[in-house]
């Protein structure tokens, strides 16, 4: 379809407006816009003939809505409606000049309303209550970037709820507020977004969205899955690959279509379906794109956007250079979404399930271990997932290592031994690596990057240490303490000491240094995660804290073992020393391990070739091409049940496996192995499920680092 000058005039100035945003604004308000390209190939893919309403409700400037009118235009349909509203009155203008250009057979009603989506005012200044196609791209802010108090939070729930209320059919109702009363309070601004969206999406309309792909892995976004098993037919994602769509973003992009069901279909609990729709999961690689469209190259008739959107819907019957394409389970989405959320109030509400989980969760008879969808064409003959149970339910717990709230005050490095009780540190580049003195047992070993893990493979210390003042003060603090000797009495805990000169003078100078540099307003003691650590004594029993002591330590900071959260090759999980160190955040950590299991039985269990290949099928792939592995993958990862004497021969095996020990490897490959692969399975077999596990994870891990 050919520009018009009018047009092509607006979508520049859009554009320039884009580009002039401050850096602050875009990130309070997630003003990162979706493009024209992006959006064209998602408005493709949700059109319908009969579709005549549009609406954006978290619009921008107006990408999405601009390229539905234009895919609209190019395929004939006639569109009546294309409504919006943005929550920067700037924004919404610059939106509103953009759109009042669009024209062709007939000029669509437009109404870009300049007001917040969670007020139900806003919503009733739509023309519709509900539409047949939702597109957007969601907002991801941190509540905590709105308001610090919750207000915010609240304010958007309740909201919603009221909106759900009346925009919804009784029948339906009750679903739609249940998840939205339910979705958890530590879920960024996305989830009551998306929930808003699909809201208003009409019964056999479409909705349109793009998210980041961690949508899938993230445990306060359950409600989005269940909401998309339980109220639409998802028709199919779309994942960019590496080096992605938007190349400076840190995570990939999914685009997602999805087709509303009618009311008597979402009256029907998940787990009395006995039939899931089929959804598809395309990959489209940068080789399938062309200047003027991301599949240009793999469609090069005219119109490519709309020759993909025509190929998906047809069931992809050909193959097209760039586009990689497989069948997305919704029946195993389920099963693996049930084991997450058995427990969570919304899904005993809606699935009618409360009278009937155990005070502890176990694995019920109906449900299983649920095995990605990359690794299950090479699982061999007689595979059954009923030998496997996740991590989580083998007892193992599984979360993040240690956040100080400012690592480069609280880390400092060993400069030698410790000396009558002393030990010479060496502060971060932040405080110009000034070296001194501090006590020996105001210190505490820690790991704190991957650099560091040779050191833990060999048995010894890493140089890392961090400052544990809790039993230290400042001098011109001890007189706070002395005042409450009586509830250090109380509670059992020793009186701390005064700080020796050099230390108190580090500290003195941490209080008055701008974490950022010297253009920072905030000093240390002012940051978010830092000032969470004055306690002030308000009564007799309560004994003082303040901003340089760290929170007491906590299993997930002593692990038995622990993997990196970032991963550029292939994952590798070490075992945490006999007398464990601290693990710094950018791990994730593993700890209360169930009777029998050792740290190092655990080391050879996750650095089987089962688990590696697993590892890199369940992480997030970032935009960089690393890979992340946050602790909800990883609880989920389905594992065998050990015998006591595979667990004796792990033992044996992890204490002297490192990533060099090729006859180890395979020598715990087989006892991992042979614990869930049926008995039946020949020598033979095994031996091809080993290679062709360590070929796919290979493939993998080579993939998301392609350039």
């Amino acid at each position: 379809m050919r520009e018009s000058k009018s047009l092509r005039d607006a979508r520049v100035a859009a554009r320039t407006y884009e580009v002039a945003l401050p850096p602050q604004q875009r990130k309070r308000l997630g003003q990162y816009f979706s493009g024209l390209k992006l959006g064209k190939l998602l408005a493709h893919l949700a059109l319908d003939s009969q579709f005549r309403s549009v609406l954006d409700p978290m619009a921008g400037h107006g990408d999405l809505l601009d390229a539905t009118w234009e895919a609209a235009s190019e395929r004939g349909i006639p569109l009546d409606r294309l409504d919006a509203i943005e929550i920067d009155e700037t924004t919404a203008a610059t939106c509103r000049s953009r759109l009042a250009h669009t024209s062709g057979r007939t000029q669509p009603g437009q109404a870009i309303i300049a007001a917040d989506a969670f007020d139900p005012a806003s919503i009733e200044k739509l023309p519709r209550r509900s539409y047949d196609l939702v597109i957007t791209n969601p907002p991801y802010v941190r509540y905590q970037s709105r308001n610090t108090d919750g207000i915010a939070a609240a304010r958007i729930r309740a909201g919603l709820v009221a909106i759900i209320s009346a925009c919804l059919p009784d029948e339906e109702t009750t679903i739609w507020r249940e998840l939205a009363e339910g979705y958890s309070g530590l879920a960024d601004l996305s989830v009551p977004a998306w929930l808003l969206a699909a809201a208003m999406v009409r019964p056999a309309g479409r909705l349109a969205l793009v998210v980041p792909a961690t949508w899938r892995t993230r445990d306060y976004a359950d409600v989005i899955r269940y909401l998309l098993l339980r109220s639409f037919s998802l028709e199919c994602i779309v994942e960019d690959k590496q080096p992605g769509w938007f190349s400076d973003a840190l995570v990939r992009t999914h685009l997602i279509v999805a087709r509303r069901l009618s009311e008597k279909d979402t009256a029907q609990p998940l787990t009395a379906r006995t039939h899931f729709p089929n959804a598809l999961w395309l990959q489209v690689a940068p080789e399938a794109a062309a200047a003027h469209s991301l599949v240009g190259a793999s469609f090069a008739e005219h119109a490519p956007d709309r020759q993909f959107a025509a190929w998906v819907r047809s069931g992809c019957n050909q193959s097209r250079c760039g586009i990689t394409t497989h069948p997305f389970d919704l029946h195993d989405e389920w099963a693996a979404l049930e084991r997450r959320i058995t427990r969570r109030s919304w899904y005993q509400a809606l699935e009618g399930r409360r009278d009937d989980l155990p005070l502890f969760q176990t694995p019920r008879q109906t449900s299983r271990a649920v095995v990605p969808d990359m690794l299950r064409s090479v699982l061999p003959d007689g595979f059954s997932p009923d030998a496997l149970v996740t991590l989580e339910e083998a007892g193992v717990s599984v979360g993040q290592g240690l956040r100080t709230g400012c690592n480069k005050f609280f880390y400092v490095s060993a400069r030698g031994p410790a000396s009558l009780g002393m030990v010479r540190v060496r502060a971060s580049s932040s405080f110009g690596h000034r070296e001194f003195f501090a006590p020996a047992d105001a210190l505490r070993p820690v790991l704190r990057r991957q650099s560091e893990m040779k050191s833990m493979e060999n048995g010894s210390l890493p140089d890392g240490r961090v400052l544990d003042l809790r039993g230290w003060v400042l001098p011109e603090d001890f007189r706070i303490v002395d005042e409450a000797r009586e509830a250090y009495g109380l509670n059992g805990e020793m009186l701390p000491q005064s700080m020796p000169d050099e230390l108190a003078t580090y500290v003195r100078l941490g209080a008055t240094a701008p974490p950022a540099g010297p253009d920072d307003d905030k000093r240390i003691p002012d940051l978010s995660a830092v000032r969470t650590n004055v306690r002030l004594p308000r009564n007799a029993q309560i004994t003082p804290r303040f901003w340089y002591m760290l929170p007491d330590f906590a299993p997930r900071h002593l692990p038995a073992a622990f993997v990196p959260r970032i991963n550029h090759g292939l994952p590798w999980t070490e075992a945490n020393l006999e007398s464990p160190v601290l693990i710094d955040a950018n791990f994730s950590t593993f700890w209360g391990l169930p009777k029998g299991l050792t740290r190092c039985a655990l080391k050879a269990l996750l650095n089987s070739v089962w688990c590696r290949a697993l590892m890199e099928a369940l992480g997030t792939v970032f935009g960089g091409g690393a890979l992340k592995l946050e602790a909800t993958h990883l609880r989920h990862l389905p594992v065998p049940v050990l015998s006591d004497a595979a667990i004796a021969q792990l033992t044996t095996a992890g204490r002297q496996l490192t990533k060099t020990t090729a006859e180890l490897q395979s020598r715990i490959d087989a006892i991992v192995l042979d614990a869930f692969l049926p008995g039946t399975a020949s020598l033979a077999s095994r031996a091809r499920f080993v290679r062709a596990l360590a070929g796919r994870a290979n493939d993998m891990s080579r993939a998301r680092q392609a350039a």
